[in-house]
């Protein structure tokens, strides 16, 4: 069953040829690329790792032996995903990956099609919704409707509502469990009540999506040869943004990549600030004595020195990129000047930034806590205290995105109401293309009215929503993204009107989010204009720009628990502590965002806090070692 594929010194001399915009010339890439057994890569930031992925994958499809056995890409999300794809689809033999044998897709589709679904439908269950949101009320409602469980949760009702609303199956003997903060009861009428209408809510084939993952386990025990099959089928396996894999992921796939598979996980531990748990299980990443990509060509050795003091986990960054315009600088404000601080840094940063370059990559000014915080405490607590414009829900919604947007959106596994965009994706359909009776429906709701009152059969409708959420198609082209849209409007039946091809499809449906780094100016931004310098400088959090790079970025102090995180990274930018050495939960929590922070601008990096959190020693200590501090306190 074995069928080990490695790449050979051969391979290595068509990288030129193959790659010629492309250079791999450093040690740790050539070892990566060469690689055949199961390993860990820690990568840094910018060390252009879904690149030498990409290139890897090529190679091997440029002399794939197998006709009916393939390689399996596994991603965290779909954005993460969707960039692999556009790598594969810009170099030679990458795009014979996107179809059979291969698989690529997050590892929530992956267990959905070849583990989940496969065992649901041997057990009679029809999926209809796996929506989080209208689970946890409908779960919720059905609970509270019986007495004795409705007593247990007025006991403490804000948790309890919370434990409730959490409850989940996990495990392959389908065990009910809550929110890892959270309990729920050991015995007696309430947990045997959240039992009945679980169970009762699966067979209506109403799940969350953590519910797959024990259907999953349960196939796996269940279903001799089942892993042996996957296992046959994909020899290899590559898995990407490994730092942000929960722990039930993690488990599933590895009961069913046990024996024989060739796993290769990428990602950077230092990272992991989408995934709190960081790993519990003994196959966590990254293993000991991993291999590491720690050369970065984001960023120069100024700003990588400033990485390496605030990096919890593996050898130093080496900084490979474009020199920094500037020394890193500590900005201190005042109550009087706080919310000039954005300001004053675009026009300072007009100052410095070249031209050209202000065009390919944004600016930026990124906080850790959006969520106004205790207003006893002094201000440097969340983004509105920088920039009170700052809402949240200026961030676009499904209802004002194009159609391959919102498929995006309903793809997406890192968060957001996915069915109300799958729906809003298909109601954007009918209005264009729809019948008379239904081009006329305003929201989704209207759309099931007007479709009921005319006997059309809804479950058609309701699987196709499901469809795109839990099997997402290729959306990487223009020319595939077209083919996607024209698929689904031939699905929609009689609730069209005419037949449509992918031609008929508008320009406009296609318009993309394009890159991590794409922006809409006037959303959460303020105009800087200096000179004859004119740009957009986004405020956002710390966690929505991970993965983007950005020409300066300007980190915003927080605070959580009554503890200012500049405060207490200041002692590693200082010197006097170091982060390897760190245990503190709270603190490490702190080194990681601010890593991820720190590590986003190729050109100019600043940090602003208050002036009285910033002791005269400290300031002392970063100025020795060749840091700026600009006091804008008036």
């Amino acid at each position: 069953m074995t069928a080990r594929f490695s790449l050979t010194e051969d391979d290595l001399l068509k990288i030129g040829q193959l790659f010629p915009r492309l250079s791999f010339t450093r040690k740790e890439q050539i070892d990566a690329i060469l690689d055949g057994g199961t390993a860990d890569f820690q990568a840094a930031p910018g060390s252009g790792k879904t690149t030498l992925l990409g290139a890897k994958l090529s190679l091997m499809a440029a002399r794939w032996p197998f006709a009916h056995r393939g390689i399996c890409i596994l991603t965290h999300t779909n954005v993460a995903r969707e960039e692999i794809e556009r790598c594969l689809n810009s170099v030679p033999y990458g795009n014979a990956l996107l179809a059979y044998p291969h698989f690529i897709g997050t590892i929530q589709s992956f267990v959905n099609k070849f583990l989940a679904l496969p065992w649901l439908r041997e057990l009679g269950i029809d999926v209809r919704e796996t929506d989080e949101d209208a689970f946890a009320e409908q779960f919720f409602r059905r609970v509270n409707a019986n007495r004795s469980a409705r007593i247990w949760i007025s006991q403490s009702p804000q948790q309890r509502t919370r434990a409730v609303k959490g409850v989940r199956y996990r495990g392959a003997d389908l065990q009910l469990v809550t929110h890892d903060d959270l309990t729920l009861p050991a015995t007696g009428t309430t947990i045997a009540h959240l039992q009945l209408v679980k169970n009762a809510m699966a067979r209506e084939g109403r799940l969350r999506h953590e519910d797959m993952f024990a259907y999953a386990e349960q196939a796996i025990s269940k279903v001799p040869g089942l892993v042996d099959a996957v296992e046959y089928r994909f020899p290899n396996v590559f898995i990407d943004e490994m730092q942000d894999t929960s722990d039930v992921q993690l488990n599933a796939l590895y009961k069913v990549f046990r024996n024989d598979a060739v796993i290769q996980r990428f990602g950077d531990v230092n990272q992991a600030i989408l995934n709190r748990t960081r790993g519990t299980l003994p196959n966590a990443f990254p293993v000991a004595n991993c291999s590491e990509v720690r050369t970065s060509l984001r960023f120069g050795s100024t700003i990588a020195a400033v990485v390496n003091a605030v990096k919890p986990v593996g050898a130093e960054i080496v900084g490979e990129g474009p020199a920094a315009l500037a020394p890193p600088t500590l900005i201190l404000y005042s109550e009087a000047t706080i919310q000039d601080v954005i300001s004053r840094f675009g026009t300072w940063a007009a100052t410095l930034l070249p031209a050209d370059e202000i065009s390919q990559y944004p600016i930026k000014a990124i906080c850790a806590i959006k969520a106004k915080g205790n207003p006893a405490q002094k201000v440097g607590r969340h983004i509105s205290d920088y920039f009170p414009a700052f809402d949240d829900a200026l961030t676009p919604r499904p209802t004002n995105r194009t159609i391959r947007q919102l498929l995006r959106a309903a793809a997406s596994t890192s968060g957001g109401n996915r069915v109300g965009a799958a729906r809003s994706a298909l109601l954007q359909i009918v209005q264009e293309y729809g019948a008379t009776a239904y081009k006329e429906a305003r929201t989704w709701r209207q759309l099931v009215q007007i479709a009921s009152a005319n006997d059309v059969d809804m479950e058609t409708l309701k699987q196709l929503v499901l469809e795109i959420v839990v099997d997402p198609s290729d959306l990487t082209t223009d020319v595939s993204a077209r083919d996607t849209i024209a698929t689904l409007i031939s699905k929609l039946g009689e609730l069209i009107e005419a037949v449509t091809t992918a031609e008929d499809i508008p320009d406009e449906w296609l318009v993309d989010t394009g890159s991590a780094n794409t922006q809409m100016d006037g959303v959460n931004s303020l105009t800087i204009s200096a000179g004859a310098m004119r740009f957009p400088l986004h405020v956002a959090t710390i966690a929505s720009v991970k993965g983007e790079t950005h020409l300066a970025t300007l980190v915003l102090e927080s605070c959580r628990n009554r503890k200012f995180d500049l405060a207490n990274i200041l002692p590693y930018f200082c010197g006097s502590e170091t982060p390897a050495n760190e245990t503190h939960e709270e603190k490490l929590r702190s080194l990681m965002n601010i890593f991820v922070a720190a590590s986003r601008p190729r050109r100019l990096l600043a940090f602003a806090m208050h002036a009285d959190r910033a002791t005269a020693s400290s300031r002392a200590s970063l100025i020795a070692k060749g840091w700026d501090v600009k006091d804008w306190t008036s």
